[in-house]
């Protein structure tokens, strides 16, 4: 079983298997590599299970084309079983969001529509400010707009590791939202807006900074 999982493994490292590609079927795998087909069977299912590849009942196993939302969900429970320190956490979210930038900007032709979608999440909580938003309308745009973030970067992996940070992290951001009605999200949102729209590499680690470090302050006012 592990010569099948490590074999498909690393036909996918060296790109001789790519996304959407169907695999042999399970008496040429068995033949090929020397096992059993109840090995290859057993293989199929722990890579299924690691969203690797799709097995259709009928139809073949392919490669699948997204990563798994199995694969990415173990490592969202790495992050709760290792329960990091904030201060692990403020460094992570920074590293990961300077990265989400520089990735928007460096895809600014292919991302219009999720640029577009970013002003437009702005210019709504500068319209619900007033109107006494409640902490879950208050989350639910604060998390839409880094979420919107990681699909600007037109890259499938950091869109998906940028959720998992996000989903790990949505506690203690809607902590920070309790002590204020949208005014200091929105001043963030903005400046981080503002580096996308006229695509100034030169301000990404100030403004993220900047903003993680308000975040980290009113995590900690929020826990006195």
């Amino acid at each position: 079983m592990d010569i099948v999982v490590n074999n498909i493994k690393q036909l996918l490292v060296e790109q001789k298997l790519k996304p959407g590609d169907r695999l042999p079927n399970e008496l040429e795998i068995s033949e090929g590599l020397g096992v059993s087909r109840g090995s290859v069977r057993e293989a199929m299912k722990i890579l299924s299970a690691f969203g690797l590849v799709d097995v259709k009942v009928g139809n073949g196993t392919y490669v699948c084309e997204k990563p798994g939302s199995t694969l990415m969900d173990s490592l969202l429970l790495s992050f709760f079983v290792t329960n990091p320190d904030p201060e692990k956490l403020y460094e992570l979210r920074q590293v990961i969001e300077i990265d989400v930038l520089e990735m928007i900007l460096r895809h600014y032709d292919e991302n219009t529509a999720e640029r577009k979608a970013l002003r437009e999440n702005l210019n709504l909580l500068g319209k619900l400010i007033d109107k006494n938003l409640s902490l879950e309308q208050l989350k639910t745009i604060d998390l839409e707009f880094h979420h919107l973030m990681g699909s600007c970067t037109k890259n499938v992996l950091m869109e998906r590791i940028y959720s998992i940070v996000l989903d790990f992290m949505e506690p203690t951001i809607t902590a920070t939202l309790k002590t204020h009605h949208g005014e200091i999200t929105y001043q963030e949102h903005q400046k981080i807006l503002e580096v996308i729209e006229t695509q100034d590499y030169d301000r990404i680690h100030d403004v993220i900074t900047d903003s993680v470090n308000t975040w980290s302050t009113r995590q900690q006012a929020s826990n006195l």
